[in-house]
Parts: C-alpha cells; structure tokens; sequence
C-alpha cells in the first residue's frame, strides 16, 4: 500500500466521515500511548511529535495566550452550559506554525473553525498573484460559516496557532435543539458581517485614519488599551488596509510624530494618545 493510501485508509477508519480532501484530513492528530503526532501543512513541515503536557507550547512564542472559554461572550445565555456544548462538538486542537496553510480556497465548508490560540488571516488570491487580507481572526472566535459548498477565502496562520474544527452539520445539529446555541451563532454572524462592513467603509478613508481605525479594534480585541504586541506582520496589516508596506510605515511614523503612538520594538506599538486615535477612526 502506498504511504498515501495507507494515510488514507488509517484516517477513514479513525474519523470515517471526514473527507480526505478536508483541511481537517491535512491535519489530522494521531495519538498514540499519550504521545500525539500532528501533521501541519505546509507538507515541508512533516510530523512533530509533541507530549499532551505541551500541547499549547510554540517553542518559545509569547504573548498570546491559549483563550479562555469560560469568558466568551454569548449575549446572556446561559454561558457555561452553551460553551461547554459547542466544545462537546470540536476536533483537535490542531497545531500550525507560521503562514501555515489551515483552509484552501475551493475546500469544502464541511468544518467551522474556533481559533483557540494565535491569530489567522482570511485572504483572497487573484490570478495576478496579489491577494488582499479580508479578516483576522482571534482566540474565541468561530468562523468559516458559509451558504456556499466550499470556501470563498483561504485561512492561514499569522503566527503559531492552535485551531478547533467543529462539524458544521453537527453545529447545526446542536442550535436546532438548543435556542442559546442559536443564538450565540447568530451574534457571532452578525459581528462577522459587521466587520465585513465596517472594513468596505473603511478602505475609502485616509492611510492614517485605516491604520489609527485598525489599532483601536486591535487593542479592544486583544483585550489591552495602550499596549500592542502586534500578532501579525506589517505586510499582513498593509494588505488589509489596502496600502503599500511603504505607505503603512509613513503613517506610522506621522501618528508616532503626532504622540498619538509610539514605538517600543519593530512589532511592539504604544497607544499613547487612544482619545487621539478613537477622533481619527470617527
């Protein structure tokens, strides 16, 4: 038997209804005697093997810690009992370093995804090459919900992340039993669409009113006012902004010569003057 079909037949007979074609099939774990090989793509990364104690361990990686998901927010539902079903229902966590690969274009949407730590780009590729970055996605948000019968956007790690996969049928499954799960998927799509809007709106404003616009959601999204260990490169936040990585810089440098921010490390900002920002992001 060829190592593929060998892959093959060892991944229907331990999840028989994933799709080989799946990004949960391209990284799928496998346990063995407390020990738990995960395969990563890009298919230059092979298998890493990696004991159950350091399961959230990135060699090194700080400052984004693995999210707690007993402080999700679900819009006053009963949040332990509807947290704890929808994790009932998850797959991994599965392991990806860096510009790792997690969903293709042209994948089918047959998983949601819950980003458990890290951060991940969703991205659009043109045939030119280019490609802009649609969204980020950070610890305790679920994405990846789609009418269609595959995926629209890729998904890729900005950094080394940990990823749930949740059967969306299953998903569906549970919110048709549950109204609180209901609604906590409809809050999540609702935010979802929002930020897919306010990120339209925004691409028509000034480079320094983006980029003052984009630090306000971070730090309210990392859950820190004044200080931002940036998660993603200054080409990742150039692409979704819509600027040239040459433009980006210039108007870091004017709100730094402003005293709106200021600059502690090359990924490491300091929001100095917040009321400043919030004035330019209006």
């Amino acid at each position: 038997m060829t190592q593929s079909g060998h892959r093959g037949h060892f991944l229907k007979c331990l999840e028989p209804d994933i799709r080989l074609d799946s990004p949960l099939a391209r990284a799928q774990p496998y346990v063995q005697a407390g020990v738990k090989w995960t395969s990563v793509v890009p298919k230059k990364q092979m298998f890493e093997r990696r004991s159950s104690d350091d399961r959230y361990n990135f060699g090194g990686a700080t400052g984004h810690r693995s999210f707690d998901f007993s402080k999700a927010p679900l819009h006053n539902c009963k949040q332990q009992t509807v947290m704890n079903s929808i994790l009932a229902l998850r797959r991994g966590p599965i392991r990806y370093r860096r510009n790792a690969m997690i969903v293709y274009e042209g994948d089918t949407t047959d998983y949601i995804l819950l980003v458990d730590k890290g951060v991940i780009r969703s991205c659009k590729t043109y045939r030119d090459g280019s490609r802009g970055i649609v969204a980020f996605h950070f610890p305790g948000e679920l994405f990846g919900w789609s009418n269609d019968q595959i995926h629209s956007l890729s998904a890729e790690a900005a950094g080394d992340t940990l990823v749930f996969f949740l059967k969306r049928s299953a998903l569906l499954a549970a919110a048709l039993g549950d109204s609180r799960i209901a609604t906590f998927l409809l809050a999540t799509t609702s935010n979802e669409l929002r930020r897919v809007q306010e990120h339209s709106l925004l691409l028509n404003r000034l480079a320094e009113c983006r980029l003052a616009t984009f630090l306000i959601d971070l730090s309210t999204r990392m859950g820190n006012a004044h200080y931002l260990d940036l998660p993603m490169s200054h080409q990742d936040i150039a692409s979704h902004l819509g600027l040239e990585i040459e433009t980006l810089s210039r108007s870091i440098t004017a709100l730094e010569k402003s005293g709106s921010i200021a600059r502690a490390s090359h990924r490491t900002l300091l929001l100095r003057n917040r009321a400043s920002l919030e004035r330019m992001s209006d």
